[in-house]
Parts: C-alpha cells; structure tokens; sequence
C-alpha cells in the first residue's frame, strides 16, 4: 500500500470554544473535566464531576461536544488522551488538555482518537515537554504535529479494524479486572464484611460475628525495617541482594515479588541499617505511595519506606497481604505530613488485625493461588494482544494495513 501523507494537525481541526464559569451565576451548575478524570490505562473518562460555577477552577474554560479528543499536555499524562462521549457533550474541560475537534468530513474522530494513542504520537510529546518542575508540551506544539493522513473512508476503515483489536483487548482486562474482583469477594465470604476493616486502630473494637478478635498486629507477626546502604560506595550496589523500592511497588502491589529494580550487595546489607528478610515476608509502603503491599518470594531487604511483617505460625502471609489491601483506604488516613504524606513505626506498632484461625487463612490463601494461575493466563494473553494492538497501529499509520 502507498506510504500515507503527513499533515499538520492544525489543518484538520476545527476551533473549540471557550467560557468563564466564574462569569456566570454562582448557582449554575456545569459538568467539569480535568487531568485526574481521565484513566490513563482506559483512555477513557470516569471521573466527570458536576461544580457550582462560584466553585469552578480557573483552569475551567474550554467547552467540548461528543467526538472531540482531548490530550493531556503536562507530563506525567502525555498518555493520558480520550474521546468524549455523548453524554459529556457540553461539558467543560481543563486547559491541561489540548482539545483536538476534527473537521468534519475531513478527518474522523476514532482515526485521531486511535493516533494520539500510538507510541509515535507519545514519544514525540515527550521530548518536546519542557519546564523543570512540571514538563509539559504547548497547545502549539501538538496542533504543530502532524499526522499520517488519508481519505475519510480509508480513515474509517482503519478505525473499525483498530476499534475490533482493541475490543478484545478491553475484554481481557475486563476479565482480569473480574478475577481481581473474585479474589476480594472471596475474602468478604470467607471473614465476613464489618464496620471495622481487616486491619485498624483502637482498643475499643467490637468483636467480630464469628467470635474472632482484632489483635495487635505486632503479637502475630514481627515488624521489621529497611535501610538504603550508601550510594556512594559502588561495593555496595549491583550485587545478588534483592533490594525493594518504592519505584518497585506499585507494580508488585498484590503480588509475589520475585525481581527489584536494584540489588545490593552482603557488603551493602553488613554496613547499613538494612537487613535480609525470609521469604514469605509482607511488604507495606508507608511513604508516598502509601498502602501498597507485595509479598517476598525470596529473601531480599528494602528500603526504609516500607513496614515489613515477618508472620508468626498464627498468620498466613496471603491472608495478611489481603487484609491490608482491604484496609488500605482506613489506613492511608493515619499518615502525616503536609508535603509527603508517612505512617510512622508508633503508628505501625498499634495497627489491630482481625486474626481468624489459621486453616481459615490459609484455605483463603489457596483460593488466590488458584485464581492467580488463571489470572497469569489471561495476562499473557493481554500481552498478546497489547502485541498484536502495538503492530496494527503501526501499520495503520503507515498505510500498510
């Protein structure tokens, strides 16, 4: 097929239309989208939120109809890209984004829509963000871009090919996302739902239904630390030592880790305050990324950012990592702190666990194991199909589809 032409955005856009809610009666309402509404996996918007127009964000102006596409313009949500649906049609979205309208009967919606998507479209946004603080790229920068052009029933054709592959690959993650959901109701069946998440604070817990009790966490497992050994000293960096970070967790949030990111050295662990913690051992976050948890599937050491649970013979580690997954949003309240937000260890010491007996964790335990495999296979299908997705973009855009 014939390599397709390269045309500035700019030229196949019409203009978008702007407002001041602030001008308008404090009363009124209108429906409001900015950067946090729109889910950059997805690419889609859930988090439309309806303000009082006394209430509204400076940044509050440009007002979208169905089938415009909006680019985030700062970075870290370059990727961060949707197209309106009707329902939000008239409402009014942020100057964090670039409203894309396309000219009609020149360019469809679903062709730029699946563009802004591609890893060519990213990259070339992600260079050209500048600012110390917070990069992002100018209004001028993406309409200056350009985009592989071709007749509207060609764009079209392509669109209906990329909206098929992408289906599939929004079934998958909707059936990963199920089985996500399997293993919490499973949890709720087994221990029950109360007022009092799995882990709190307090001495005044009511009892659970079942008899069982909210314990010191600290009676049923041992509470450990991490440290960062010197970077300066290459000797102890880059060595056969796991070493857990927060730029780890949020991808092993849930799960077995068996890599980091970085290891450290024996030389690293003798000459720091950092120790080797057994397998099997249950990892918090308490800084920044706070309440995300993964369990060690080897030996390794962490960073002092996270409290670290050794369980007792009373406590499974599944049933442990669950429990503070299920309290995460109870726990993120006792942190502290106005620009990093930390739990600190006199907090940790008073965390209170619902411990029920044992062969009831680990029959729990079993059951993730089982829906984890399932969940492994219908991952590495998703990347498959992320695969497959990856190479009919590129070849959509180049005309060899």
């Amino acid at each position: 097929m014939t390599r397709l032409a390269s045309v500035e955005l700019k030229n196949l856009l019409e203009s978008i239309q702007t407002w001041s809610p602030l001008a308008a009666k404090g009363t009124e309402k209108f429906t409001y989208i900015d950067l946090s509404a729109v889910d950059q996996r997805r690419k889609k918007i859930v988090g439309a939120r309806e303000l009082f127009c006394k209430d509204a964000p400076s940044r509050a102006r440009q007002l979208v109809n169905s089938g415009d596409v909006l680019v985030a313009t700062v970075r870290p949500n370059l990727n961060s890209v949707a197209s309106v649906p009707s329902v939000l049609s008239g409402a009014t979205v942020s100057t964090g984004f670039c409203v894309l309208r396309p000219l009609s009967g020149v360019l469809d919606s679903r062709y730029l829509f699946h563009w802004v998507k591609t890893k060519v479209f990213v990259d070339n946004m992600v260079r050209q963000a500048s600012g110390a603080s917070y990069p992002a790229v100018s209004d001028r920068i993406i309409l200056n871009s350009e985009i592989p052009f071709t007749d509207l029933s060609e764009q079209k054709r392509i669109s209906s090919v990329l909206d098929q592959a992408e289906l599939l690959r929004v079934k998958c993650h909707e059936a990963i996302e199920g089985l996500e959901a399997l293993i919490q109701s499973t949890f709720i069946d087994l221990f029950g739902q109360h007022k009092q998440t799995p882990v709190t604070i307090g001495d005044s817990l009511e009892m659970h239904s079942s008899g069982w009790q909210w314990e010191l966490l600290t009676d049923v497992a041992r509470l450990a630390t991490g440290h960062t050994p010197d970077r300066q000293n290459a000797k102890y960096w880059n060595g056969d030592i796991p070493w857990l970070s927060l730029t780890d967790i949020r991808g092993l949030d849930l799960s077995t880790a068996q890599q980091t990111g970085e290891f450290t050295t024996q030389a690293g662990i003798d000459n720091s305050s950092s120790v080797k913690l057994p397998k099997g051992t249950v990892c918090f976050s308490r800084t920044a990324s706070i309440g995300f948890v993964t369990l060690m599937g080897r030996e390794m050491a962490t960073s002092q950012d996270f409290f670290n649970w050794v369980c007792s013979d009373r406590l499974d580690p599944v049933y442990l990592m669950y429990s503070l997954f299920m309290s995460r949003s109870r726990l993120r309240l006792l942190s502290n702190g106005s620009t990093h937000k930390t739990i600190y260890f006199p907090t940790a010491e008073s965390f209170r666990l619902l411990v029920p007996p044992i062969e009831l964790q680990k029959k729990f335990a079993l059951q993730v194991v089982a829906i984890e495999k399932i969940k492994a296979i219908q991952q590495l299908r998703l990347s498959e199909l992320d695969s497959l997705f990856a190479s009919l973009q590129h070849r959509a855009f180049r005309g060899e589809l």
